[in-house]
């Protein structure tokens, strides 16, 4: 609880000013309005802090190290993508397509190495076989899920939160303290950040839905039964199908709009 409390603590004092730093990078939203983006660093430093806590008070010696590891990696290329990046080039395809044209671009380097971080977290997990490969999708394809989803204020915090619920649950009912101590305080820092993200007050960018992404998919890959993730699997891979072809966005839009009536 007191680290849940800190990684909160910590959320609202790192916002707060860095919002206001003079050279902290601006983006264009939906709805042309200037906003301070990269926010999402945050979620790195409250996985750090938990990490390196749950190691010291209970060491498994695997996840836990791997997850936070993988976390600073993925954000790193992030951040790099919400500095240097560009829009022209969208989605999986597009920035693949440019890797072949011989094309290096932020989102290439941040492709490839979400791949690879996913790959490197599943060869610690299994032994060599198919679930190798099952894991390694589930954790790079959440990695990107995440990235389509911060598309409108709030969405991909709503969508970690609710995704984020039945793991916690999960944990709890298993006895995995070492697990519920280093996720529950970024759950809590993605409640706060909801705040600003939702109020047009602050982006995430790329290094925060990725951190996100790459921790749900961890926490799924390593604690999840086989046709769990199958069945996330076979998800994941329908909405990255679809979103080559629609907009995301426009589908959840209609979808809402659909509800109201």
């Amino acid at each position: 609880m007191a680290l849940t409390l800190l990684a909160m603590i910590t959320t609202i004092l790192f916002l707060e000013n860095f919002r206001k730093w003079e050279r902290a990078v601006k983006k264009i939203n939906y709805r042309n309005r200037e906003i301070v983006t990269a926010g999402g660093v945050v979620f790195v430093i409250v996985l750090i802090l938990a990490g390196i806590f749950s190691t010291f008070y209970r060491y498994d010696g695997g996840i836990v190290e791997y997850a936070m590891l993988a976390a600073v990696c993925i954000g790193f290329s992030g951040l790099m993508d919400d500095v240097y990046g560009t829009c022209k080039v969208k989605g999986l395809k597009g920035h693949f397509s440019e890797l072949l044209r011989g094309k290096i671009t932020t989102g290439n380097v941040k492709a490839i190495m979400g791949l690879c971080i996913a790959a490197f977290l599943s060869v610690r997990k299994n032994d060599f076989g198919p679930e190798i490969i099952v894991d390694t999708l589930v954790i790079a394809l959440s990695t990107n899920l995440l990235n389509l989803m911060d598309l409108r204020p709030g969405r991909a915090c709503k969508f970690f939160l609710f995704s984020a619920a039945p793991l916690l649950l999960y944990f709890f009912r298993e006895g995995f303290e070492d697990l519920i101590l280093y996720f529950l305080p970024l759950v809590a820092s993605v409640l706060i950040f909801l705040f600003y993200d939702s109020r047009e007050l602050m982006m995430m960018g790329d290094v925060g839905s990725n951190v996100l992404g790459v921790s749900l998919g961890t926490m799924i890959a390593w604690c999840g039964a086989f046709y769990v993730k199958i069945g996330v699997l076979i998800f994941l891979i329908v909405i990255h199908i679809l979103a080559e072809f629609y907009s995301i966005s426009e589908i959840l839009e209609k979808w809402g709009s659909a509800k109201k009536r």
